[in-house]
């Protein structure tokens, strides 16, 4: 079984493709700049620009010519962003936008017409609990899930009559191997001193340290659905079960009193 993995050089994607390849699957990760990297990863590194429909086709396209097809995508890519409505710039959020949602698109793009040629495969995509609720002081990131999930949502949708599924993974915060801000977490440019992003970062982090859930379990679990026969839309882990129920069911005042919660108000 051959798949890629987009932004397999962050926390998350390095830990599934390692789980992945010892399960005797072929691996293939991606990154800007592959050379940088060396020999450090158990499976190969691709060049990949996300942002560039272009670069997607040719990594797409490379792993085809190596293997003869691509049987799973898993996207990894994301940059998650916190500052207020206020605080953030057209530009920043264009440019997450650009990551987490057109970069998912151009990926889609790149692989269905292999997938449809063989009529099989899998594309997953990596969302979490921003997917489920709106955060405040992170419109930019969670609209950019709302906006993934529900162009994935539509790809199940045009692809039923076909053998390729199509999954949404919901895991929330992991405990990673890794500092609790940085590249992966950060504020806008405009954040002021005393700002509530400032505090969000720290809840966030806070949240990161002490969560039970961890990278390995997740890449275990999507390992699961890759072997699974009929395979889910949406697979909830940890709190993003409870929380997608009560998302569908629950009075607004419900949620406010959730997020305010959610945020040690």
């Amino acid at each position: 079984m051959v798949i890629l993995i987009p932004g397999a050089t962050g926390g998350f994607g390095r830990v599934l493709g390692e789980h992945l390849a010892s399960q005797g699957m072929k691996v293939y990760g991606t990154s800007r700049t592959p050379e940088r990297h060396g020999d450090d990863f158990p499976f190969p590194l691709l060049p990949l620009d996300v942002t560039d429909p272009a670069s997607a086709r040719a990594c797409v396209e490379e792993v085809i010519k190596r293997e003869g097809q691509l049987d799973v995508l898993v996207n990894c890519t994301n940059e998650m962003m916190i500052g207020t409505i206020e605080e953030q710039t057209v530009e920043e959020v264009r440019a997450l936008y650009d990551t987490n949602v057109f970069g998912a698109l151009a990926l889609f793009q790149a692989v269905l017409p292999d997938m449809r040629r063989r009529n099989a495969g899998t594309i997953i995509s990596m969302s979490s609990l921003g997917g489920l609720l709106a955060v405040p002081m992170m419109s930019a990131y969670t609209s950019a899930k709302f906006a993934l999930e529900a162009m994935t949502e539509a790809l199940h949708h045009e692809l039923r009559e076909t053998d390729i599924d199509v999954v949404i993974m919901q895991p929330v915060a992991m405990k990673m191997d890794r500092p609790a801000t940085g590249a992966h977490l950060h504020t806008v440019a405009g954040v002021a001193e005393g700002s509530p992003s400032l505090r969000m970062v720290k809840r966030m982090a806070a949240d990161t340290e002490a969560s039970k859930l961890t990278p390995e379990r997740v890449a275990k679990e999507v390992e699961k659905v890759i072997r699974m026969p009929r395979k889910p839309l949406r697979v909830p882990l940890d709190r993003a079960k409870p929380l997608s129920v009560v998302k569908r069911l629950a009075p607004q005042g419900l949620i406010d009193r959730l997020i305010a919660g959610l945020l040690g108000n």
